[in-house]
C-alpha cells in the first residue's frame, strides 16, 4: 500500500501536467439495468506504454462470494503493441483507489488526526482503512455499513493488522469525534448531516461515480476546500457534486483543483486546523496505469524470478 500511495503521487502528477492521454472513461449499463461495464485506457508517451482495464460492477445484487467489482488491467507496449501482463482488475482498483485517499490523508488530513469514520465495508473499504494507516496514527475506527456481517468480517481481518480499536457503528452522532472519514458506498442519498462533523475534518469521498449516486451533504460544500482526482470526471460523472453545482450550493471558487495540482505546487492545501477538506475521487485510468506498470516493472526486474508468457 504504501508503494501504491506514492505511485499515485506520480500517476496525478502526470494527469494534471499534460504528460499523460487520459480519455474519457466508456461507462454502459447492460438493458437489465443490473451491470455497469467500463472501459478505461490511459497512455504514456515517455514510457513507451499503455494500460487498458475493462471492469463489471454490479449495481445492485449481492452475491455472497463475488466480489462486486471485477475485471482485468492489461500493460501494452505502446511501440509494438505487445499485451506485457494482465492483471486482476478488481486487485488493482481496490488497491488504487485505496492509495488516492493514502495519498490525499498524506497532503490534506491533520497530522494529529487519530480517529477515522469508515463508511462501507467492501473490498475498497479495507483498502481505504490501510491507506489511512499508513498515513496517520490511528487510535479508533468507528466502521459503518447496512451489513453488520460485512462489517464485522473487515473488522476481524483489519484487527489482525493494527493496533487502532475498531468498532461498529451505525450512530452518526459519533462523527463529532472523527478526524478523517472515508466513504466508499453505492449510496445514493447523504450518508451523514454537515453538522454532524467536526471542524477541521478530511473526507476521502470514492463511491459516488454517478449522476444517481450521492454519499455527501451539500451544505459541506459552503465551508469546505475540495480537491477531485480529476475536475471534469468528477463535475461530469458524480452526483455529489452535478446538483449542487447547478443549484448554487457548490461554488467554483471552493474547488481548490486537481490533487495532481498540488502535487506539482500550483495550488494550496490545507491552511488552517479548522478548514474542512474534502477529496473527491470518481476514479482515474492513470491510478490503473500507475500502479499496474509498477508491478509489472517490479516483477520483470526485481520480483517474481521466473518469467511467465502466456501467449506462447
Amino acid at each position: 500500500m504504501q508503494m501504491a500511495i506514492d505511485a499515485m503521487h506520480r500517476a496525478f502528477s502526470l494527469l494534471s501536467s499534460k504528460d499523460s492521454f487520459v480519455p474519457v472513461r466508456f461507462v454502459t449499463k447492460l438493458p437489465s439495468g443490473k451491470l455497469l461495464m467500463l472501459f478505461k485506457p490511459a497512455y504514456v508517451e515517455n514510457d513507451n506504454r499503455i494500460s487498458v482495464k475493462i471492469l463489471t460492477q454490479r449495481e445492485k445484487s449481492c452475491i455472497l462470494g463475488i466480489p462486486v467489482i471485477q475485471g482485468l488491467v492489461m500493460v501494452v507496449d505502446s511501440v509494438t503493441g505487445e499485451i506485457l501482463s494482465i492483471m486482476d482488475g478488481e486487485y488493482i482498483t481496490a488497491l488504487r483507489t485505496g492509495a488516492a485517499s493514502g495519498l490525499a490523508t498524506r497532503f490534506f488530513a491533520r497530522q494529529d488526526s487519530e480517529v477515522l469514520a469508515l463508511f462501507g465495508c467492501g473490498a475498497q473499504g479495507i483498502t481505504q482503512l490501510e491507506a489511512v494507516l499508513c498515513e496517520r496514527e490511528i487510535k479508533k475506527v468507528f466502521v459503518f455499513d447496512k451489513n453488520k456481517n460485512r462489517a464485522n468480517r473487515l473488522i476481524e481481518e483489519m484487527q489482525e493488522k493494527t493496533k487502532a480499536e475498531l468498532v461498529f457503528s451505525r450512530d452518526t452522532s459519533v462523527l463529532s469525534d472523527a478526524d478523517i472519514i472515508c466513504t466508499a458506498t453505492n449510496s445514493t442519498n447523504p450518508l451523514f448531516r454537515r453538522e454532524e462533523v467536526k471542524n477541521g475534518v478530511h473526507i476521502n469521498a470514492i463511491g459516488s461515480f454517478q449522476p444517481h449516486m450521492k454519499e455527501l451533504d451539500p451544505f459541506l460544500f459552503r465551508e469546505a476546500k475540495i480537491y477531485f482526482d480529476q475536475r471534469e470526471s468528477c463535475l461530469r460523472e458524480s452526483g455529489d457534486f452535478i446538483k449542487p453545482l447547478s443549484d448554487g450550493l457548490l461554488t467554483e471558487k471552493q474547488i481548490i483543483g486537481e490533487i495532481g495540482d498540488y502535487c506539482l505546487n500550483k495550488i494550496p492545501g490545507r491552511e488552517s486546523e479548522d478548514e474542512i477538506t474534502i477529496f473527491k475521487s470518481v476514479g482515474v485510468a492513470i491510478q490503473d496505469y500507475a500502479v499496474a506498470t509498477d508491478i509489472y516493472n517490479f516483477a520483470l526486474n526485481e520480483g517474481f524470478g521466473v518469467e511467465l508468457n502466456l501467449f506462447d
